[in-house]
């Protein structure tokens, strides 16, 4: 007797969530034959489409569920999205249903660390929930064995049928919320966007290097004080780029205060971080310049000191301080789309204003 095909669609959105759903589907559909049953085959999809955002902030999963299988040939959807999901508040893992044969997963509500041994077993999880119902399978237990978080419950949709929500609610289901849209989010990514910035901060931290009032300055502060003069032109610059692209979440369309703050903490991370690492290299050039421009034997004459690459590190340490306050202070991304792919504000207003032209 031939055995029936049951295919599972992966739809996802562009980055990490089709990371993650072409590097679990092999091994996903491996998982569902060994635990299936014996009277059908699995394959499993993998579509790249993105659902829009309704006012409220829900991405209408359900309502397009049925149109979605059609289209693609699926017995099964599952959408994954990076954007985080609440619920009163609290995270959102996942909504399942048995009618629809729909699931969406929240990745960014599983933290940073071991997604992909976490997304398989979740999703095998929610296929099966979907096929026999939430209520016939015991898909709070199996979450609460995922990821640990004993406090996961099921919440029943009003008025959408069997739909049901995972939620994890608790201030550690948070912290790990924001770690999950941190990971998303690729800190960093911002960096190569930032290249007119370090042109600008390598300028003016060069001349730091060309005189010796700035080494001695560097030679008589503390590391503490250059390490507090650091931070602060950091956060200064990282204020600067939030405010000056509009990237500090204030939309009253919000329907949570709370996740607006998420999203803020989130974009100050990121920010901060390629500023940091902006730093870092800014740090790095002026010493190999400082190291070339400027010999041992000079620099001890002005010093009136021995000598070491410490002594190198910190007049090129304060010389990056005052490279990015006078240089790079001022300056802008050279990139609008790096900023919308790490920011999650302005990718939700995005996915908001499609939602009339999708649903035509």
């Amino acid at each position: 007797m031939e055995m029936q095909t049951m295919v599972v669609g992966l739809m996802v959105d562009p980055g990490l969530s089709r990371q993650v759903a072409r590097s679990a589907a092999g091994d996903l559909k491996q998982d569902l034959s060994d635990h299936g049953d014996d009277g059908h085959r699995w394959e499993v999809e993998v579509g790249e489409e993105n659902l829009p955002l309704t006012a409220e902030g829900d991405i209408p999963l359900m309502d397009q569920a049925g149109e979605l299988r059609s289209r693609y040939g699926w017995d099964f959807v599952l959408y994954l999205t990076d954007l985080p999901r609440y619920h009163d508040e609290d995270p959102l893992l996942c909504e399942v249903s048995a009618t629809h044969r729909a699931a969406l997963v929240s990745l960014t509500a599983m933290g940073a660390f071991r997604l992909k041994a976490k997304i398989r077993k979740l999703l095998i999880a929610v296929i099966h929930s979907a096929r026999e119902g939430a209520d016939d399978y015991p898909l709070v237990k199996t979450v609460q064995t995922i990821l640990g978080f004993k406090g996961a419950r099921r919440v029943s949709r009003q008025g959408r049928g069997d739909a049901a929500y995972i939620v994890l609610p608790g201030w550690l289901s948070r912290l790990n919320l924001l770690s999950g849209m941190v990971r998303s989010n690729k800190p960093g990514r911002m960096l190569p966007a930032l290249s007119g910035a370090i042109t600008a901060a390598t300028a003016s931290g060069a001349f730091g290097v060309y005189y010796s009032s700035i080494w001695a300055l560097a030679d008589a502060a503390h590391p503490a004080r250059l390490v507090m003069i650091a931070v602060i032109v950091i956060l200064a610059l990282t204020g600067w780029l939030i405010f000056r692209n509009g990237l500090w979440n204030k939309r009253k369309e919000i329907v949570s205060p709370w996740q607006g703050g998420m999203d803020n903490v989130t974009t100050v991370i990121m920010v901060a971080t390629s500023v940091a690492l902006m730093y870092l290299v800014l740090t790095a050039v002026l010493f190999g310049l400082s190291l070339a421009v400027i010999s041992p034997g000079y620099l001890h004459s002005e010093l009136m000191h021995p000598v070491s690459l410490l002594d190198y590190a910190e007049l090129s340490w304060l010389a990056a301080s005052l490279g990015t306050l006078f240089g790079a202070l001022g300056s802008n991304f050279d990139s609008n789309e790096k900023i919308r792919a790490a920011t999650y504000s302005k990718r939700q207003h995005e996915r908001m204003q499609k939602a009339d032209a999708y649903n035509d």
